[in-house]
């Protein structure tokens, strides 16, 4: 009897498995709450907007008077909260009877006060809160980094701490549940977006034209880190890696691909030559539209794209005809209508449509397109149950 693990790898080395394998990405706290039937923490409660503002305000307050002190005590409650979320996740993942899952410890955000939050890259963001009580991932407002100088001044020791950290929660994550769940292991965002986002896209579009020296060895530091992130991940024994870099919006990339691939296209190729040498597969996840990008993931060494976002106008069919035979696709069921208040006919349908287009000689794994906290519980257990009666092989010919 297949297992998990040979499902998985199956497709996304391009064979055919038993059936069309599933894959979730449990990077909502609202989510793996209502999947295991959760409350909001004590740490979601401090910034529900109608429970404790004021104090949450002055707690922060207070211990932004004392940076180490700060550095010590938030930075350890982020790197809690986060470590038990990525174990809960998994556990969730487990529970639903997927089959793979996007494992994210991300512990990057410090909270400024109720209201905003920075994170160890160099964004202010806002917080966000659901209509359940838990947190959502926050909303970036504007970057910190805006010269070379400010580059110099931050604090990177934040950031040179996380490969050690990744591997000591992906290594209890990988004993507790590795038998059972083959795991896609995550901790940040990519070069690109740590980038831009750090000094703003039109200061970003500035410097790398007029101080590409500065640009470049931003790019490089997290080439760096993201290299060590891969050699975390792979000693914790994590499978797999997804590697989050939103290059496109619904109209199409952000940049000139052969700009992209100027700017980024030798990191990328380190980053899957760095995965591939260490035994794990590399996904490369993007919002958008990235049709015209999926060759270039091809020839960049990644081993699956993730996402391929339909109300973006991505196509499941069309993505298989460019690169069905080089990239393994996950997604690309539709979490603005279809997972978040359809019916069970029309989530059993965009999977039969699903398997129809990109299942055929293997290479895809089903997932969501993307996740938000409005995505229905009910909705991704019937998304389950079509894939067992859709997506076993060999698949019905039409």
């Amino acid at each position: 009897m297949p297992t998990s693990h040979d499902r998985v790898l199956a497709a996304l080395e391009l064979r055919e498995p038993d059936r069309v394998p599933t894959f979730d990405l449990m990077l909502e706290p609202a989510i793996v709450g209502a999947m295991l039937g959760k409350k909001p923490s004590l740490t979601d409660r401090m910034f529900s907007p109608d429970r404790a503002p004021a104090f949450t305000d002055w707690y922060f307050g207070l211990l932004r008077r004392y940076p180490a002190v700060f550095e010590q005590l938030v930075g350890g409650l982020i790197n809690d909260y986060t470590r038990k979320f990525a174990l809960e996740a998994a556990r969730a993942a487990v529970e639903m009877g997927y089959d793979s899952a996007w494992i994210a410890f991300s512990p990057i955000m410090r909270n400024r006060d109720s209201r905003s939050m920075t994170d160890i890259h160099g964004r202010l963001l806002d917080t966000a809160v659901s209509e359940s009580g838990f947190q959502e991932p926050p909303v970036y407002r504007e970057g910190l980094i805006k010269s070379e100088a400010d580059w110099e001044a931050w604090n990177k020791r934040p950031l040179l701490a996380l490969p050690e950290r990744t591997n000591s929660v992906f290594s209890d994550i990988v004993r507790k549940y590795g038998s059972r769940l083959f795991i896609f292991g995550f901790v940040t965002y990519g070069i690109f977006e740590n980038v831009w986002q750090s000094m703003g896209f039109e200061r970003f579009i500035v410097a790398s034209r007029k101080e590409k020296g500065f640009i470049a060895r931003m790019i490089r530091f997290y080439e760096d880190l993201h290299c060590m992130l891969l050699e975390a991940l792979a000693d914790a024994g994590v499978p797999a890696a997804v590697y989050t870099d939103d290059l496109a919006y619904k109209s199409g990339p952000m940049l000139n691909p052969r700009t992209i691939d100027e700017l980024f296209g030798d990191s990328y190729r380190r980053l899957t030559e760095t995965a591939h040498a260490l035994g794990i597969k590399l996904v490369m996840h993007s919002c958008g539209n990235v049709t015209s990008l999926l060759e270039w993931f091809a020839d960049c060494g990644f081993d699956a794209v993730q996402s391929l976002e339909p109300t973006a106008g991505v196509t499941l069919k069309e993505a298989k005809a460019l690169v069905g035979d080089r990239l393994c696709l996950i997604g690309n069921i539709d979490v603005s209508e279809v997972l978040v208040s359809g019916t069970r006919e029309d989530v059993f349908e965009a999977v039969r449509e699903a398997v129809q287009d990109a299942g055929p000689g293997g290479g895809l794994i089903l997932s969501p397109a993307h996740n938000h906290s409005g995505v229905s519980v009910e909705c991704l257990r019937w998304m389950l149950e079509a894939v067992r009666e859709y997506g076993g092989y060999p698949l019905p010919k039409d």
